[in-house]
């Protein structure tokens, strides 16, 4: 079976990052990569009915779009400590804005379209105590400057360019004293990289109150990484990036923290991510049992394609590894994407701190392997320039003009499949977003929040069930977060709910089918999605940079 896939080579990064005038290569292109270990393809989207869906996270779009491009002086060379700032941003409501607004900025230089750096997304949290860390994506921590008309060479042309002195995306902020105030900051990246971080970052904590962050970097020579940095402070401050796995193909990392199953008083930090490769995507997995000073890396799951184009193919994404504190179960669900309507999620489960890996059977009935639960993604699939082809909730009108006659949307929102886990002695639960079609891309389906539980560690299942209630006016509902208590008899879902004029709130379950709405009033959409004439036909519109 021949698979269109989208290829991006490894970026070539020598001591310097220069950014020619309209930053805007496109997903498909393919770059040239030297330096280090041998250069290599990478295959990151997936054949879909209309187009190839591109899966790559935000940081990893941003990576491969910023270093296709550059050379660093060593003028611009910053140290790896963190820029960090305090302040309180309470809003008009009980909640408390956490991210510092003194960072954001934009920054607007004569013959270039405005730089917007102003934008955090992808958060996760974790607290031991009164110690509160939030991660995230920060665009605040992006800084560029003007060259010289002829200090540079640009691969599109003689300069004038913009040379990035900061790219500092794997933002976060903690507060000490149980979420009253908080400080913002970025963690350090790994030594010898200088301020380059490239975000998707998660944290989590262990039992003893330390933190840890695991995000897409660097290594000194300009590969590709997988890096985690710890906290043994509460959060204050983030030692410098400790190197998970080198990988040219990565994307997508996720952490954990949990018992050693066979050495209970020991937590080992597990990190799983996406492993891009010439031929598809895989699941990989580092583990570190010295508190994440070193790890142990490998790939757990490489699948290949199947002649049936139904069946699971030869892309996975959006793992989400999850332990069971009561006796260091690691759980790890992800994603696995077909070339028909209908994808799947699956998951890996380990009783050896990852030494070996079996798959859970969820026994869905009608399924071609009892290890997958169906699912049609949520969302419109529309052209998202420069960014690739994306399924998004959206708001407002399509403005047309979108490759292969798919629509644009200015205000459009990024949806993913990546399941929701949560487990507590021996109860798991997994929740997840699905649309209501059949039809992959309907730009008239909805979508709503399903979850599987078990209460024997995985062995049986019951469900999928409906979370969302279904009421009139609020057709989608989707990016669960899952949280579990009592013993594991409680289980809490949040999603947001997009109403029929395209509006957002978010909601909580406490039970199926009923709802708490937790945002005091509905919100738009960002115009993310804001159309540039691009350079050529086969790139007819761009759009900027706003993570």
């Amino acid at each position: 079976m021949t698979t269109r896939q989208r290829f991006l080579r490894r970026p070539f990064l020598t001591l310097a990052v220069l950014l020619a005038a309209t930053l805007c290569g496109t997903g498909q292109a393919q770059t040239t990569s030297g330096g280090g270990s041998q250069p290599g393809s990478f295959a990151t989207a997936v054949s879909k009915s209309g187009g190839d869906l591109d899966l790559r996270s935000a940081g990893r779009f941003l990576r491969d779009q910023v270093l296709g491009h550059v050379v660093l002086g060593p003028d611009a060379i910053a140290t790896s400590s963190p820029s960090v700032t305090t302040g309180t941003t309470p809003l008009s409501s009980p909640n408390t804005q956490v991210n510092d607004p003194a960072l954001d900025n934009i920054q607007i230089f004569p013959a270039n379209r405005p730089f917007l750096h102003y934008t955090q997304s992808e958060t996760t949290v974790a607290a031991a105590g009164q110690n509160i860390v939030v991660s995230y994506n920060n665009s605040a921590g992006i800084t560029l400057v003007r060259t010289p008309k002829n200090g540079f060479t640009p691969p599109k042309g003689q300069g004038p360019g913009l040379v990035f002195t900061r790219i500092q995306i794997s933002g976060y902020s903690v507060s000490n004293d149980g979420g009253r105030t908080w400080t913002s900051g970025y963690v350090p990246a790994a030594p010898g990289v200088g301020p380059l971080t490239f975000g998707d970052g998660v944290v989590v904590v262990d039992r003893g109150g330390n933190f840890y962050y695991s995000s897409l970097g660097l290594t000194a020579d300009g590969h590709g990484a997988v890096v985690v940095n710890v906290s043994t402070d509460g959060g204050r401050t983030f030692g410098t990036g400790v190197i998970a796995a080198v990988d040219d193909g990565s994307d997508k990392s996720w952490i954990a923290v949990g018992p050693d199953p066979t050495n209970p008083g020991r937590d080992n930090v597990y990190v799983t991510w996406t492993s891009y490769s010439s031929t598809g995507s895989s699941v990989a997995f580092a583990v570190s049992t010295d508190g994440g000073q070193t790890f142990q890396s490998k790939i757990i799951f490489a699948p290949g394609t199947d002649p049936d184009q139904t069946h699971p193919q030869n892309f996975t994404q959006f793992t989400n590894p999850v332990v069971d504190r009561s006796n260091g179960r690691l759980y790890i669900p992800f994603a696995h994407f077909s070339n028909s309507n209908t994808d799947f999620l699956q998951m890996l489960v380990s009783d050896d701190a990852g030494q070996t890996f079996r798959f859970t059977n969820f026994n869905i009935p009608g399924e071609p392997d009892p290890t997958l639960v169906p699912l049609v993604q949520p969302g419109t699939f529309e052209d998202c320039g420069n960014g690739g082809l994306r399924l998004a909730i959206v708001q407002g009108n399509n403005i047309g003009g979108g490759q292969f006659g798919l629509p644009r949307f200015v205000q459009s929102s990024r949806l993913t499949v990546q399941p929701a886990l949560a487990v507590e002695n021996g109860n798991v639960s997994l929740a997840y977003n699905a649309s209501d079609s059949p039809f992959f891309g309907d730009p008239s389906s909805g979508s709503n929040i399903f979850l599987l539980r078990s209460t024997d560690g995985g062995q049986t299942w019951t469900g999928p069930q409906q979370v969302n209630p279904s009421v009139a006016g609020e057709p989608r509902h989707v990016y669960p977060a899952i949280a579990i208590g009592n013993g594991g008899s409680q289980v809490d879902v949040s999603y947001y709910t997009q109403h029929a004029d395209g509006t957002v709130d978010l909601d909580l379950s406490t039970g199926l089918g009923t709802a708490t709405r937790v945002t005091s009033q509905s919100f738009d959409l960002v115009p993310s999605n804001i159309p540039i004439p691009g350079p050529g036909p086969h790139l007819p519109f761009q759009t900027p940079i706003r993570r």
